[in-house]
C-alpha cells in the first residue's frame, strides 16, 4: 500500500474474515486520503437501502430468441404470453419479454461482436479473403449502432488481438494485421491427405477381382490402423480447440450484455472419421451382394461356417447353432467395427458443454467457412478438387453448424455470398427477444440444462421460424469471478470500483515450499472501508454495519495458460458507533501463491454482495529463483 502512516483501529471495532480456499488475514492501516466516488457511501455513513441477502445462487437467466415469419422477416410487438418456456421439460415462468432494439443503448442489451479467427484450420488464401469482407461489415456495424468489437486468434495458442473497442481505426488495423499474420504448420493436413488417397486406392482395388483385389485386401489392415491414427490426431486437435474456444467463452463474462463470435474457420468435425465410416459401410459392406457370394464350407467334425472368399467380409466369422461367438465381422468387411471405432472418436460432449457454457454467458455463434479461393490447396476443409481426387474423412462442417444452432445464430457453409451472410449476421443479432426467467438449479448443479421454447400463436408456430439458445450450464459465483478475473488478464480490461491497491511480494513465511525451487509469494489487497457499501444489521444489541465478499486469485503463465483459480470469503462488521473513524481506513485481506521461477500476469477480483459491484487488477510478476529454498 501507499499513502500516509498506518495505524490500527480501536479493539472495540469488531472485523470477521472467514477465509476458505487460502490463507488468509486482515488489518486495518491508516486513512486513505481519497474520496468517495459517485454512488458510493460518504464516509461514516451507511446504506438504509441495502438488504442483506442470505444468498446469491439464484440468479435470473437471460434467454435470447429469433422470430421470424414465413419470409423470414423479424416478427414484432410479442410480450411474454406469446411464449411457453420449458427447463428440463419442466414448465417455467417467464418473468419478462424485452426487444433487442430496445435494449441497445442499455449495458443489457449491449452488443460485443467477437472476430475469432481459427488459425489452426485455414488456408491463408481463405483467411484473408473473408476478413478482408469481414473489415467492411463491422466498420459500417459500429458507424451504424453502438456495437463493440474485438478479436482473438487461435494457432499455437489462444491470442487476444483486440479489446472490446469502438474504435474503427483500431479494428481496422487488427484485421489488417490477422491477415499479415503465420498460418501455424501441422502435420494433420498432410497426414490427411496420404490416409484419405490410400484409402481411395485401397477401396478401387477390392472393387476389382483377382491379384488386384487380393492386393487391396492385403493393403486394408494398414489403412485402416492410419485412419485410426489420422482419427486420434483429429479429435485431440479439436478438442483442443474446442477447449480453446471455450476459454474465450469464459472470458466473455466479464463483458457486458450480448456477444457475438464471428467464428472463422474451414471447420471443425463434431464426429471426425464419420464420413469414413459411412465410405467403409458402403463400400464394403455392400460389397458381398455386388459379388458372387461367398463360398461357403462346413469344416469335418465341427459346425463352424468359414468363408473362404473375400476374407475382409468373413474374416473369425463363426456360427454355432445360431448362436455367434467371436465375431469381429460378420459380412460385412469389418465395416461394423470399424464405425465403432469412429464413434469413440466423437467430440459431441464437448460441443454440447461449450454451446451450453456460451449460453450461460450471452454468447452466440456466426460460424463461416471461407469459401474455397484456391482449390489446388488440400487442407481439413476438404477442397472441392480434393473431393472428386481423395475420399472425404469427415464431415468438418458439423461443428460449426452445431455451435450456430444450440447457440441460436447462424452458419455459413457455402462457397459464395460472404457479404450477405454478414449482412444476415448484422441483422439477426440486432432483432431478437430478451427473455429473462429464475434458473430451477440447485446450488452446485452444473450439469448441462435444456431448454424448450414454443410460441403460442398457431399460425405463427406453423409459418415462421424460432431459434434460440438450446441451453445452459448453472455457474456458481466462484466460476463467474475466476471466468471474469480470466477475461481480465486475457484481454487486459481491469475496472477498479472499489480503489482496491494490489501488491505482491515474497512472502515472510519461513516454511519450505512443497515444490523445491518454487517461491511463496504474498498477495495483498486493501480495501478503503469508506468506499464499501456497508449495511446495517439492526438484530444485534450493538448494531453494526456488515458487508460481504468473495475474492478470487486468478494466475496466467508465460504460455498464455491459466493456474486453478483460488477464492476466498469473507464478512466485514463495523459497529455503528465506529463507522466514522473507520471509513477513513483500510482493511486488507492476504492469501499466498506458489509458484516457480519465470513471468506471470496475476489478476484478484473483488465482489461486493450488498452492492452487486466488482472490481479486478492486473499485476506483472517476474518470479526468480530462490537458492535459500532449492
Amino acid at each position: 500500500m501507499t499513502g500516509s502512516a498506518r495505524h490500527r483501529l480501536p479493539p472495540r471495532l469488531l472485523v470477521a474474515i472467514a477465509a476458505m480456499a487460502l490463507t488468509a488475514a486482515s488489518h486495518f492501516a491508516g486513512p486513505t486520503g481519497a474520496n468517495a466516488q459517485d454512488g458510493r457511501p460518504q464516509q461514516g455513513q451507511i446504506r438504509e437501502d441495502i438488504v442483506l441477502r442470505e444468498s446469491i445462487d439464484v440468479r435470473l437467466i437471460s434467454l435470447d430468441a429469433v422470430v421470424t415469419d414465413s419470409s423470414d422477416r423479424p416478427v414484432t410487438g410479442l410480450t411474454k404470453d406469446d411464449f411457453d418456456l420449458k427447463v428440463q421439460d419442466e414448465p417455467v415462468e417467464i418473468l419478462s419479454v424485452a426487444a433487442g432494439e430496445d435494449l441497445r443503448t442499455t449495458v443489457t442489451g449491449r452488443l460485443t461482436i467477437l472476430l475469432f479467427i481459427d488459425e489452426r484450420h485455414l488456408q491463408r488464401k481463405h483467411r484473408d479473403a473473408a476478413l478482408a469482407e469481414i473489415a467492411g461489415a463491422l466498420d459500417e456495424e459500429i458507424a451504424a449502432n453502438p456495437t463493440w468489437v474485438a478479436a482473438a486468434a487461435f494457432g499455437e495458442r489462444l491470442e487476444p488481438l483486440l479489446s472490446p473497442t469502438r474504435d474503427r481505426a483500431a479494428v481496422r488495423a487488427t484485421i489488417e494485421a490477422a491477415m499479415a499474420r503465420d498460418i501455424p504448420v501441422t502435420t494433420l493436413r498432410s497426414q490427411q491427405r496420404s490416409t484419405s488417397l490410400a484409402m481411395r486406392e485401397t477401396l478401387r482395388l477390392m472393387a476389382a477381382r483377382g491379384s488386384r483385389y487380393r492386393l487391396g485386401e492385403a493393403s486394408l489392415a494398414s489403412v485402416e490402423a492410419n485412419l485410426r491414427s489420422f482419427g486420434q490426431a483429429l479429435r485431440q486437435d479439436t478438442l483442443l480447440t474446442v477447449s480453446a474456444v471455450r476459454s474465450l467463452v469464459e472470458a466473455l463474462a466479464f463483458v457486458p450484455g450480448r456477444k457475438a463470435i464471428l467464428f472463422v474457420s474451414d471447420g471443425l468435425p463434431r464426429h471426425p472419421l464419420d464420413s469414413a465410416a459411412k465410405t467403409m459401410y458402403d463400400r464394403l459392406a455392400g460389397a458381398s451382394r455386388q459379388l458372387e457370394g461367398d463360398e461357403m464350407i462346413s469344416a469335418p467334425g465341427s459346425l463352424d461356417l468359414n468363408d473362404r472368399n473375400h476374407r475382409p467380409f468373413g474374416v473369425d466369422r463363426a456360427d454355432r447353432m445360431g448362436m455367434a461367438t467371436n465375431i469381429v465381422q460378420v459380412d460385412d468387411g469389418g465395416a461394423f467395427a470399424f464405425q465403432t471405432m469412429a464413434a469413440e472418436l466423437s467430440c459431441a460432449d464437448a460441443f454440447d458443454q461449450l454451446a451450453a457454457l456460451a449460453n450461460t454467458h450471452r454468447v452466440t455463434f456466426y460460424p463461416l467457412k471461407p469459401p474455397v479461393i484456391d482449390p489446388a490447396i488440400s487442407e481439413l476443409g476438404e477442397s472441392a478438387k480434393d473431393r472428386g481426387s481423395i475420399v472425404e474423412l469427415s464431415n468438418v462442417r458439423t461443428g460449426l453448424n452445431s455451435l450456430a444452432g444450440l447457440t441460436g445464430g447462424l452458419s455459413f457453409v457455402s462457397d459464395t455470398g460472404v457479404a450477405e451472410f454478414l449482412q444476415s449476421t448484422r441483422t439477426d443479432i440486432s432483432t431478437y427477444y430478451s427473455l429473462s426467467f429464475t434458473p430451477p438449479d440447485s446450488m452446485g448443479d452444473t450439469g448441462i440444462r435444456e431448454i424448450t421454447l414454443r410460441l403460442r400463436q398457431r399460425p405463427l408456430a406453423r409459418s415462421g421460424s424460432l431459434r434460440y439458445r438450446a441451453s445452459y450450464a448453472p455457474v456458481t459465483i466462484q466460476q463467474n469471478l475466476a471466468s471474469r478475473a480470466w477475461g481480465t488478464l486475457l484481454f487486459g480490461w481491469e475496472e477498479n470500483n472499489h480503489g482496491m491497491e494490489v501488491q505482491v511480494r515474497r512472502s515472510a513465511s519461513r516454511e519450505r515450499p512443497e515444490q523445491p525451487g518454487h517461491t511463496p509469494l504474498e498477495v495483498r489487497a486493501s480495501l478503503p472501508v469508506g468506499d464499501l457499501e456497508l449495511a446495517p444489521v439492526r438484530a444485534t444489541r450493538n448494531p453494526v454495519a456488515s458487508g460481504f465478499f468473495r475474492v478470487v486469485v486468478q494466475v496466467q503463465r508465460d504460455d498464455g495458460s491459466r493456474m486453478p483459480p483460488q477464492h476466498f470469503d469473507f464478512e466485514l462488521n463495523v459497529p455503528v458507533a465506529e463507522l466514522e473513524q473507520a471509513a477513513g481506513q483500510y482493511i486488507a485481506v492476504r492469501s499466498e501463491v506458489v509458484l516457480p521461477p519465470g513471468s506471470y500476469r496475476l489478476a484478484v477480483g473483488i465482489w461486493e454482495e450488498n452492492s452487486g459491484r466488482s472490481s479486478f487488477v492486473v499485476r506483472e510478476l517476474a518470479v526468480q529463483a530462490d537458492p535459500s529454498i532449492a
